[in-house]
C-alpha cells in the first residue's frame, strides 16, 4: 500500500509591520461667514439661485402657509386677488350678455378689500397661481430680476420718455430685412407724382387709403410743431437717407403744410427750430409746401441729389414718413436732451392714417 503524497508547506508571506505612527489632526477649516443681505440676494434674484431648479409647490403650498406668522399671512393676503378668499362669490361683468338674465350685477373688484381674511385652500394648486410662480423662476432663471437688468429697464424707459431712443416699428423692421419685389428703378418717363387718389396704398390700406395727407392736417392728426421724419433704405445703392422736416403752417382753407428742412444731406433741423417757440427760420433753411407724404419724399430727395429721379424706386411713401410730437403737457419744458427735441414717436403716417380710419367708422 503506498503511502499518500506528503503536502508541501509553504511558510506564509511575511507582512511588513506597520509602524503606529502618529496621525496629524487635520486642520479646521475657518466657517466662511456670509452676508445674510447678499444670501437673500442670490436665493431671490440669482439665476444660480436654488428656486430656479426646485418644484415651486414643494415650497409655497398649504402646509408652508400654516407655519407663517399671522403677521407674514396679513401682509401676503393683501397681494391675492379676491378670488383667493373663501368669501368670494363669483359674478358677471357690466357688459356681459347673461347679465339681465341671471340678475347679477356686481362685477368684481380687485382692488377693494376681501370679504373674509379665510384663504381657500385650493388657490396652492389653482392652475393660474402655479403659472405664475413657474413664471417668477423663469424669470430669475433668465437673470431678468437681477439689479443689472432692472437698471437696464430703467435706462431704456428714460430714454423712451426723453425722446433719445425709440424702437423700430415692425413694418419698417421688416420691409429692411424683406425688401420689396415691385421697389425697381422707374424710367424717367413715369418720375411724375402719381395720383393721390389711386391705389397707392393698395389692399394693405383698405379703405384708408382714401384719405389724404390734408384730411389728417385738418383734424389735427399732423399738427403745426410736429417733426416728420424721413428714411428709406436704397439697397440698389446701399444706401440709407433720413432727414428731418417740421411742420411750420397748415393753410387755413386747402390744409397744405408748408414744413422747413435743413438743405443738402443734413439730417437734423437746427435746433432754433426745435422749441416749442421756434424763431424765424435762417438761411439755408430750405421750405416747401406739399399735400401728400409723396410730394414731401420726391422733394426731399431732390433735396439731397445723391438719387436721380430715374434710379428711384416704386413705394409707399405713407411708410418711409413718422410723426415726432411732445407728450402732452411737456410744451412749456422746452427743447429736450433727446433727439429732435425730446419729441416721441406717435408712428409712421401709415399707421396713424389707419387709427384715423378707424375711429371714424
Amino acid at each position: 500500500m503506498s503511502e499518500r503524497p506528503r503536502r508541501t508547506t509553504r511558510a506564509p508571506a511575511k507582512t511588513p509591520l506597520e509602524l503606529n505612527t502618529p496621525s496629524k489632526r487635520a486642520k479646521r477649516k475657518a466657517v466662511e461667514v456670509v452676508d445674510p443681505a447678499e444670501s437673500l440676494r442670490v436665493l431671490l434674484q440669482s439665476p444660480k439661485s436654488v428656486l430656479t431648479t426646485t418644484n415651486i409647490s414643494d415650497i409655497i403650498n398649504l402646509s408652508t402657509w400654516t407655519l407663517l406668522s399671522p403677521e407674514s399671512q396679513a401682509a401676503l393676503r393683501a397681494l391675492l386677488p379676491p378670488t383667493a378668499f373663501v368669501a368670494y362669490n363669483e359674478s358677471l361683468g357690466r357688459d356681459h350678455p347673461a347679465l339681465n338674465y341671471f340678475g347679477n350685477s356686481g362685477p368684481m373688484d380687485v382692488d377693494s378689500p376681501p370679504l373674509s381674511i379665510e384663504l381657500n385652500p385650493s388657490i396652492f394648486n389653482d392652475p393660474h397661481f402655479l403659472a405664475a410662480a413657474h413664471t417668477f423662476q423663469d424669470h430669475m432663471y433668465s437673470n431678468w430680476l437681477s439689479d443689472a437688468h432692472a437698471e437696464k429697464v430703467r435706462m431704456f424707459q428714460d430714454a423712451i420718455r426723453d425722446g433719445s431712443l425709440a424702437a423700430p416699428w415692425k413694418d419698417e423692421v421688416w420691409e429692411r430685412d424683406h425688401p420689396s419685389v415691385s421697389e425697381t428703378p422707374v424710367p424717367s418717363s413715369s418720375s411724375s407724382l402719381p395720383n393721390e387718389g389711386g391705389p397707392e396704398s393698395g389692399a394693405r390700406a383698405g379703405g384708408a387709403a382714401e384719405i389724404k395727407l390734408i384730411a389728417l392736417a385738418k383734424h389735427g392728426v399732423v399738427r403745426v410743431g410736429d417733426v416728420i421724419a424721413y428714411s428709406r433704405h436704397f439697397s440698389t445703392h446701399q444706401l440709407l437717407i433720413e432727414k428731418d422736416v417740421i411742420v411750420q403752417s397748415i393753410h387755413p382753407s386747402s390744409h397744405a403744410l408748408t414744413v422747413l428742412a435743413s438743405p443738402g444731406t443734413s439730417k437734423s433741423l437746427p435746433l432754433s427750430l426745435l422749441s416749442p417757440h421756434p424763431s424765424d427760420p435762417e438761411p439755408p433753411t430750405r421750405s416747401m409746401t406739399i399735400t401728400s407724404p409723396t410730394m414731401l419724399e420726391t422733394g426731399l430727395l431732390d433735396m439731397d441729389g445723391r438719387i436721380e429721379k430715374a434710379q428711384r424706386p416704386n413705394g409707399n411713401a405713407w411708410k418711409r414718413v413718422s410723426v415726432w410730437r411732445w407728450r402732452d403737457g411737456t410744451l412749456d419744458g422746452g427743447v429736450g436732451e433727446g433727439e429732435r427735441g425730446g419729441r416721441e414717436n406717435h408712428g409712421t403716417l401709415f399707421y396713424l392714417r389707419g387709427c384715423y380710419y378707424h375711429d371714424m367708422i
